[in-house]
C-alpha cells in the first residue's frame, strides 16, 4: 500500500514544536517556575506539570523526526539511482541519515533529563540537538545543491544555506554567552534569574539566541513540505525465512476445511 500526503509530516512538525515551547513557557510562567523575561526553553520544562506534557509532546516529535530523516534520506538515494547524481552525494547521504537521527536522540534527551535532575546528560542531549542538527542541515543544504534543478529551486538552497549559517552562529553564541553567564551569575535559582542576579546580558543574549535557533529548526523542517508532496511510500517487501519442517497434507487439508 503506498503511503501519499508526506508533506502533512514536516507541517505537523512545523505546529507540534512551536506549540510546545510556547504553550510550557505559558504554563511555567504562569506556576511561577520561571521569570517571564527571556527564559531558555528547557528551563520552562523544568518542573512539573509542564515539564510532563513537554517530555510527551517531544517524544512523539523525536519519532516523527527520525521518520522525516529517514524519508528524506529515501528520497535522495531515488534520486541518485534515477539521475545518477554524484556519488559524492549519496555517501554524504548517509552520513546525514545518521546525523539527523542522533540530532532527534538529543532532542529526546533535553526533554526527558532536566538540568535540575540529570544535567550532564540534558547539556549532552543539547549539543547533540543544536550542534549535531546543525551539521545536519548543513548536509541538506549540500544535498540540495546536488538536486538542483531537478528537486530544488535556487531558492530552497539558499534559503537552506542561509538558515545553517544563521544556526551555526547562534549555536556558539548560545555556547559562549551561556557559560560566561552563569560563572557570573550569583542569584539563587537560575529559573529566575533577574538582572541584579549577574550576567544579565550575556544570559539575555543566550536565550535569545537559543529562540531564534529553534525557530529556524522550525522553519528548516517547514521547507521540506513542498518536496514531500511529490513523493508516495510504498511499505517494503518482507522476505520469511523460517527454517521449519513443511505441513503434511493431511494437517494441511484439515485447516484448509
Amino acid at each position: 500500500m503506498a503511503i501519499s500526503n508526506l508533506h502533512l509530516l514536516p507541517v505537523s512538525l512545523f505546529i507540534l514544536f512551536p506549540s510546545t515551547f510556547l504553550g510550557t513557557y505559558i504554563a511555567a510562567v504562569l506556576q511561577g517556575h520561571v521569570e517571564p523575561e527571556f527564559p531558555y526553553i528547557s528551563d520552562d520544562a523544568t518542573y512539573s506539570p509542564e515539564s510532563c506534557v513537554f517530555g510527551q509532546l517531544i517524544n512523539t516529535g523525536s519519532i516523527l523526526l527520525c521518520l522525516l530523516v529517514y524519508i528524506r534520506y529515501c528520497e535522495v538515494v531515488q534520486f541518485f539511482e534515477d539521475y545518477s547524481i554524484s556519488p559524492r552525494a549519496i555517501k554524504l547521504n548517509k552520513a546525514g541519515l545518521w546525523l539527523g537521527l542522533l540530532s532527534s536522540f538529543g532532542l529526546s534527551l533535553v526533554a526527558n533529563f532536566q538540568e535540575t535532575n540529570v544535567i550532564y546528560v540534558h547539556f549532552a542531549g543539547a549539543l547533540l540537538c543544536f550542534g549535531v542538527g546543525t551539521i545536519y542541515f548543513w548536509v541538506q543544504a549540500v544535498l540540495s545543491s546536488h538536486l538542483h534543478p531537478i528537486a530544488h529551486s535556487s531558492a530552497m538552497v539558499w534559503f537552506r544555506y542561509v538558515l545553517s549559517a544563521i544556526c551555526t552562529v547562534l549555536f556558539f553564541v548560545i555556547l559562549v554567552t551561556g557559560i560566561i553567564s552563569h560563572l557570573q551569575f550569583h542569584g539563587s535559582n537560575p529559573r529566575k534569574w533577574h538582572p541584579e542576579d549577574g550576567g544579565w546580558v550575556l544570559h539575555v543574549i543566550s536565550t535569545a539566541s537559543e529562540w531564534v535557533v529553534a525557530i529556524c529548526f522550525c522553519l528548516y523542517i517547514l521547507s521540506f513540505t513542498s518536496e514531500f508532496r511529490e513523493i508516495t511510500f510504498t511499505h517494503p517487501q518482507i522476505f520469511l525465512k523460517m527454517g521449519r519442517q513443511p505441513i503434511p497434507e493431511t494437517e494441511t487439508n484439515e485447516v484448509l476445511s
